[in-house]
């Protein structure tokens, strides 16, 4: 296997030399509260933001840290799915539950691409992918299927572990028992394209939570006098909030007023012991909810606003810990006060810091002023942050450019990385500049639309949200290539750099969909098929 070095060479994976379990050869084999114990976090990934709501899990478990799809190795099992879909994937016990597409036909083709409604939620055994049941989600608003950012099958179920709910962001939740039963489906509008592109469901104290309009009917609706579709109107739609349901009837309970943007995926933490959600307004595309900048509110049954900072352009990529909100403006990251608002700091992150560059020639790391490397407009790949102890980490915005940001020095450092890992001959290659491209789907069907979706996976388009296990980050991009980053080392260098692992051939693997761990497995899923990687030991 190829190696490289600066001072000292990690490799770039550390394959197990063991056995692999064989593939099954069958063709196709949600919260219960808003933070759990971690004995109920090491056998649970209930919702998207997982265990404890903020991606990350500490456990006694050890966890995969090197793998190869292609290569099947460290794969405990992989299944085709029926369709394409990219949400992420729920844990409960000894089942896994996700959405993929209905199955697409040459009727979904449109002038713009490949555009559909009508998702399918699905129940598979963790043991093995067979799949148990599914359900059909149907849609009252065609999205553009693998788009760059989002499509109907963005949202990722919420269990209880004895129930789960399936969100179709074209328009349908539902609420199924764990044998499959239907206890309640409804129906709601969808504004246009840019839906809710980033919030994820999530269920507290008995509410489901997702970001919609309000309905029809409710006089507080602002009126809408945009075109259909015209995502660029800056007062012509009515607002998207934040709005729960009786998770058992689907009743309506309550909405957030303040509002919240299609570009605020949101965050949940805790103050003084109480659930609360960081919710943004702004954005590209002249989101219509104003005044522009990022709020905290009270997950109670009053939903109180507790304060919100106006004028700063904070898209949506947020995290919260327990004493401090994190957000991005064009230039710079703020560390806000969580309990008021009030900035901490403002740590400037365009034309600053250090990029630790791997030359090829030599095969080594050499460290360059990030000023004279990165000249992207994007400082970061949306929805790429997390936070790690005193240090921030994200997808920059050019390919192949993670970066990390000390907060309490302020100091701010880049690595650089392969783009993809190839495999010729048996023999894993990393690529740092080149790279296949291809969303291959589980029908084998031939998506089309933006043709931004088949980049490298870095810049102007979302990746899976990052998750922490053990203090290791998992970052995940389009290609299908996962970089495995150590968290605590003192510097951020190509010795942070554990693994750089594939989900699948180059070409042919595509995903937006975040990992999930529960009980020392991994698992990720593709436009194709869902992946449980595991250690062969």
């Amino acid at each position: 296997m190829q190696t490289f070095c600066a001072d000292r060479s990690p490799p770039l994976s550390t394959q197990a030399d063991t056995k692999v379990t064989p593939r099954t050869s069958l063709a196709f084999v949600v919260l219960a509260a808003a933070f759990v114990s971690a004995a109920v976090a090491q056998d649970q990934w209930p919702e998207h933001r997982g265990p404890n709501q903020n991606y990350h899990l500490t456990s006694d478990d050890p966890y995969p840290k090197s793998w190869s799809v292609a290569n099947d190795d460290n794969i405990r099992w992989r299944m085709p799915l029926p369709e394409t879909g990219h949400s992420g994937i729920a844990i409960a016990g000894d089942k896994l539950f996700l959405t993929c597409f209905r199955t697409l036909t040459d009727g979904d083709q449109g002038p713009d691409g490949t555009s559909v409604s009508e998702t399918r939620g699905y129940c598979l055994s963790a043991d093995s992918g067979a799949i148990l049941w599914s359900c059909d989600l149907p849609g009252r608003r065609p999205n553009q299927v693998n788009g760059t950012f989002t499509d109907s099958t963005t949202p990722t179920p919420v269990t209880d572990g004895k129930h789960v709910w399936f969100v179709n962001a074209g328009g349908f939740m539902a609420c199924h028992t764990f044998d499959g039963q239907r206890v309640w489906g409804k129906e709601f509008e969808v504004r246009t394209k840019h839906s809710a592109k980033q919030f994820q469901p999530l269920l507290h104290g008995g509410n489901l939570y997702y970001a919609m309009m309000r309905d029809a009917s409710d006089p507080m609706r602002r009126p809408q006098t945009a075109t259909d579709y015209d995502k660029n109107s800056k007062t012509g739609w009515p607002w998207m909030h934040v709005r729960c349901f009786d998770a058992f009837t689907g009743q309506p309970t309550a909405v957030l007023p303040e509002g919240i943007s299609v570009h605020s995926k949101g965050a949940l933490g805790t103050l003084n012991g109480e659930p609360v959600l960081l919710h943004a307004k702004g954005g590209g595309h002249s989101p219509p909810e104003k005044p522009y900048g990022i709020g905290l509110t009270r997950l109670n049954p009053t939903h109180d606003l507790i304060w919100e900072r106006p004028g700063l352009y904070f898209e949506g990529t947020h995290f919260i810990d327990e004493k401090h909100a994190y957000c991005f403006d064009k230039k710079d990251f703020f560390v806000l006060d969580l309990a008021t608002g009030a900035t901490i700091k403002q740590i400037r992150i365009r034309d600053v810091g250090n990029v630790s560059m791997f030359d090829e020639a030599s095969g080594r790391y050499q460290q360059r002023p990030a000023a004279s490397i990165l000249k992207s407009q994007h400082l970061l790949t949306h929805r790429t942050n997390i936070g790690v102890g005193k240090y921030h980490f994200f997808m920059g915005g050019q390919p192949g450019i993670l970066g990390r940001i000390d907060i309490e020095t302020d100091e701010v450092s880049y690595l650089q990385v392969p783009v993809q890992i190839v495999i010729e001959d048996g023999k894993r290659k990393p690529s740092w500049r080149e790279f296949r491209s291809g969303d291959d789907t589980g029908s084998g069907f031939s998506v089309k639309g933006d043709q931004r979706r088949l980049g490298h996976g870095f810049g102007h388009i979302s990746a899976a949200t990052p998750i922490v296990v053990n203090n290791h980050i998992y970052f995940s991009t389009v290609l299908g290539t996962v970089y495995v980053v150590d968290a605590t080392t003192e510097r951020f260098d190509e010795r942070s750099l554990v693994a750089v692992n594939d989900l699948g051939e180059a070409g042919k693997t595509w995903t937006l969909s975040p990992f999930a761990a529960a009980n020392g497995r991994l698992y990720q899923r593709t436009s194709r098929e869902i992946i449980c990687i595991a250690d062969q030991d």
